[in-house]
Order: structure tokens, then sequence, then C-alpha cells
């Protein structure tokens, strides 16, 4: 129910974008700035870019109930459950001092708070199991979606995320039945797999020093 929520409100802001070209021009504006930090394509670079958001505001559903299904199939979802309840309500009530309004843009910043929330516990996991919670990688587009957002917005967003997680990661009485779970039990992209070629597809990536003009 709630990922369906979720969907039409992703659609909505879908179907603003097409009527008003909003968050089109600020990215057409923002163009040399942000060809100083991405790789880009040449032919219809806004549209590129466009094309990269939706696909990643429109995935937060879909790792929403990845993660969830990981979860149970490992038998630790009392544990993922308030990161996903967490995650959903950065849709569902979005943080009063972040930009609002029912466009594509608005959404941009919630999908990141999700996204970079799911990232931030897959990290803790790497960093004390030495293996991932999830057999996803969101770090390259997260950092993408870090630049498209602006310094300033992003790192305010990262702050919330990593106030919000150590809150939850705190919970060690729970978190030690993960720490339990046998490292062969750990889930693979092979058993859930998580689509990212049409974002590869689109060639947008970060732009390397080396690659810096």
């Amino acid at each position: 129910m709630v990922a369906t929520i979720i969907k039409d409100k992703i659609s909505s802001a879908v179907r603003t974008e097409a009527k008003t070209g909003d968050l089109h021009r600020r990215l057409q504006e923002r163009l040399p700035q942000l060809r100083e930090r991405l790789v880009l394509t040449e032919d219809a670079p806004v549209e590129g870019l466009l094309a990269f958001i939706r696909e990643y505001v429109e995935s937060v559903p879909s790792c929403i109930l990845l993660v969830a299904a990981v979860s149970k199939h490992m038998g630790f979802y009392d544990y993922a459950e308030p990161f996903l309840d967490m995650a959903e309500n950065y849709f569902l009530n979005p943080p009063g001092d972040l930009p609002q309004g029912g466009g594509l843009e608005a959404l941009l910043d919630e999908a990141f708070l999700a996204h970079r929330l799911l990232e931030e516990v897959n990290d803790h996991h790497i960093r004390h199991l030495q293996r991932p919670l999830l057999p996803i990688d969101m770090t390259e587009a997260n950092v993408i979606v870090h630049h498209l957002l602006g310094d300033d917005l992003a790192n305010r967003l990262d702050q919330m995320v990593h106030d919000t997680a150590a809150k939850l990661l705190e919970r060690e009485y729970v978190w030690a039945r993960v720490r339990a779970i046998p490292a062969s039990s750990a889930p693979t992209a092979q058993l859930f797999k998580y689509n990212k070629a049409t974002w590869s597809a689109r060639r947008i990536r970060l732009r390397l020093a080396s690659e810096a003009s």
C-alpha cells in the first residue's frame, strides 16, 4: 500500500515536470557547472540528466521492497523495518525545511534521503561485518545526485541521514542477530537482482580528476 502511494506521488511529479519543465530549465541553467563534476551525454545532456533523475526517484519503492525481501529472507526484518519506515516517511512526510512542491525537483530531495539512509546502513555493515547487507551499490548514483542538489543542500541532507541512522544503529540488541548470520547466508546479486543498466546506458557518471578540462 505504501509503495503504491509513493509510486503515485512520483508519477504525479513526472507529469507535473512534463507540463511545467521547471527542472529542465534549472538544469539547463546549471549545465556549465554540472559539466565540471559530471560526464554527460553530448547529445541532449539535459534530457539525459532528467532521465537519470526520474530513474533515481522511481527506484526508491523498488529498493525499499528489495530491502524488505532481503531482510525477511535472512530473518532480520525486525532490524530493517525502522529503516524502511523512515525511508518511506521521507516521501510521505518530508521534513518541513525542505523545498516543497509537487514537482520532480522536490522529490529528488526525498529520494536522496531514502537512498542515503539505506547506503548508510549498508556501509555500517561493511565496516563491522566485512560484508554488505544489501546486494546493491547506490554510492555513485548518490554522489551524482549530491552534485545535482548542490553542496549546501546535499550536505544538510547527509547530516540529517547520519543523525537518523546513528540513532537507529544504536539498537545493538537487534543488530546482534545480523552479526550472527553466517557469511554464506549474505544476500547476493544473483539472488536479488537490482538492475541499474539503464543508468549506465545514459552515460551519466562522475568526472574523474584526469578528465577535468
